[in-house]
């Protein structure tokens, strides 16, 4: 059925490309189980995940400097846990997920920019040691624990990492996999300023719509020294006075963002990011809205085999209809060592603290620890295995209790292949 589907998809991509010409082609697939899982609970278990693959992708990149895009072809199996089926479902009832996406752009000069449709590989997003790229590919081949829901791999502290917006994370994420329109300026060197406006599947809808979702984004690139930038995404609460898109409740004017990121210090690179969310009343009058976001990312590379990765958010302050918001703080580190070339061992680690709210009572405090490694195979086969231990201050099957939270262990491994 792989086999099919990865034909299926090359097809495609070169009928693609000879519509386009000068394309080139790439891709990936990747495939993982869980080879041993379970807890520390009553009546727990060990098991062992269903072998299924987690994501097979297609690329196809044509044009030049002028002009443009990209199209990509992906099909993923949501939870990972038994083989896919292009027709039907899988043995846990979840379908196989086909997407297509892509976008063109036109630069007529080089001061000027535009770019229409869907690109979701976080190109526009800030954070350049805190987002994606902080585990990489190893959260994808199930060697490390996951801030996105697939696999079963996810920990829920790790959330606000995700490449989308989530509340509270301290750096522009930038547009995500919305479809949109947005245009790019470079009035002088180094600096960048990019407007979005985000359009809705294909609907023609009311300016004002447009308008008070829009994304505005500057950064200007300092040479030898760092990168700073400041951002906003409109939350809605532009439109319609203080009313979200359809005029159906009040919603946040957006979100604000500033960071900076420093590269001039030899063998290091940090970063420090800010986010403040525009208070708001709704319908009710009830206070929401108004938390902050603080984080900062470390990397250390002096050129040897070792190096070390730390990053760090907190939300604070805030209200949620007239509560006070929880105090999240969340910590990860990740040291290496390059055994050989070929061969490279990791540490990742975390915790998370949230204080009580609403009507808890108590703190929760969140923790795990993940050895893994990596293995170059061969040219593009790519291996990953390693063990997770983490107790997520949940109790099992409660969510939002405080206490008796199991400890929870998996042997994953995974494999990743690139052409």
């Amino acid at each position: 059925m792989l086999k099919r589907l990865i034909a299926v998809m090359a097809v495609l991509a070169m009928v693609a490309g000879v519509a386009f010409g000068q394309a080139s082609f790439g891709g990936q697939l990747q495939i993982g189980t869980n080879l041993l899982k379970g807890d520390n609970g009553e009546n727990s278990d060990v098991t062992m995940g269903g072998i299924g693959f987690h994501e097979a992708k297609m690329l196809v990149t044509f044009g030049d400097d002028k002009g443009g895009g990209k199209l990509v072809f992906v099909a993923s199996n949501p939870d990972g846990t038994a083989y896919a089926h292009l027709v039907g479902t899988s043995a846990s009832g979840k379908n196989i997920n086909l997407q297509t996406w892509g976008f063109l752009f036109w630069r007529p000069i080089q001061q000027f920019r535009m770019q229409v449709g869907v690109n979701a590989d976080g190109d526009f997003g800030i954070a350049q040691i805190s987002g994606w790229g902080f585990t990489g590919e190893a959260k994808n081949s199930v060697g490390s624990m996951n801030e996105y829901e697939n696999w079963g791999m996810q920990w829920w502290p790790l959330y606000v990492w995700q490449s989308g917006s989530r509340p509270g994370n301290a750096f522009y994420p930038g547009t995500g996999d919305a479809p949109n329109v947005n245009f790019q300026f470079f009035p002088i060197y180094g600096l960048t300023a990019t407007l979005v406006l985000p359009i809705d599947g294909g609907q023609s809808l009311h300016v004002q719509d447009q308008i008070s979702d829009f994304h505005l984004s500057v950064k200007y690139n300092i040479e030898e020294v760092g990168m700073a930038s400041f951002s906003f995404i409109g939350r809605g609460g532009l439109g319609y006075g203080g009313a979200d898109k359809y005029g159906e409740k009040a919603a946040s004017a957006g979100d604000i963002y500033a960071s900076f990121y420093l590269t001039a210090l030899e063998g290091m690179v940090a970063e420090l990011g800010l986010n403040y969310n525009l208070p708001w009343k709704n319908t009710s009058g009830q206070e929401n809205g108004g938390y902050m976001g603080i984080g900062a990312g470390f990397s250390l590379n002096s050129g040897g085999p070792f190096t070390f990765k730390a990053r760090v958010n907190a939300t604070i302050g805030g209200k949620d209809e007239g509560v006070d918001r929880t105090t999240l703080i969340y910590a990860n580190v990740l040291p290496c060592y390059k055994i050989t070339n070929n061969l490279w061992a990791f540490f990742y680690a975390g915790i998370s603290v949230e204080t009580a709210w609403a009507n808890y009572s108590g703190s929760r405090i969140g923790w795990f620890v993940n050895p893994y490694i990596w293995v170059r195979a061969s040219e593009g086969l790519r291996f990953w295995s390693g063990i997770q231990l983490y107790q997520d201050g949940r109790e099992a099957g409660k969510f939002g209790a405080m206490v008796n939270s199991p400890l929870m262990w998996r042997v994953p491994f995974g494999f990743n292949f690139y052409f």
